[in-house]
């Protein structure tokens, strides 16, 4: 079944723009590169957060869209745990003034930004298990049979 519910599309405009803008800016887009995630993660992230005309045209299917909260949930934890502890060491590197104070901005906004991007995977995950809920009435939803979903509120919130 293709979803191709409006505020769905509208949460992923939000977590894309948020992500370009204040996670994965030039400053920031570096240090990402400590993060442990499998490729196929990575890929998961990608797709949530670029503006795909794919997915418009086409819809998603419920388990894309659990695994690209599930991808996006891993990123936060891991960036919390292995980033925010460190990150104006990691970001410490010469260049420009204004170089320096938009990358000492940028990772002293880190920690809120990652809050605000797990606020709006979980407003997806919550949109989605609501769609997932009413088009299964007499199935169960797709939400229950992904064991790793039970997860998510302990990825999303802070470590």
């Amino acid at each position: 079944m293709n979803i191709k519910d409006p505020e769905i599309f509208k949460i992923i405009e939000r977590i894309g723009d948020h992500y370009q803008n204040n996670i994965s800016n030039r400053f920031i887009r570096k240090v990402l590169v400590v993060l442990d995630l499998p490729q196929s993660e990575w890929d998961r992230l990608e797709n949530l957060t670029s503006k795909s005309e794919y997915y418009k045209n086409q819809g998603f299917q419920f388990d894309e869209l659990y695994e690209m909260v599930i991808s996006a949930a891993h990123f936060i934890h891991q960036a919390r745990t292995k980033l925010v502890p460190n990150m104006k060491s990691m970001m410490a590197q010469g260049g420009t003034d204004a170089d320096r104070v938009l990358r000492d901005l940028a990772a002293r906004n880190f920690p809120v930004n990652l809050g605000i991007l797990a606020d709006l995977i979980n407003e997806l995950y919550m949109r989605t298990t609501t769609l997932d809920r009413d088009a299964h009435e007499t199935k169960r939803p797709i939400y229950e049979r992904i064991p790793e979903l039970k997860e998510i509120g302990r990825y999303l919130v802070n470590a």
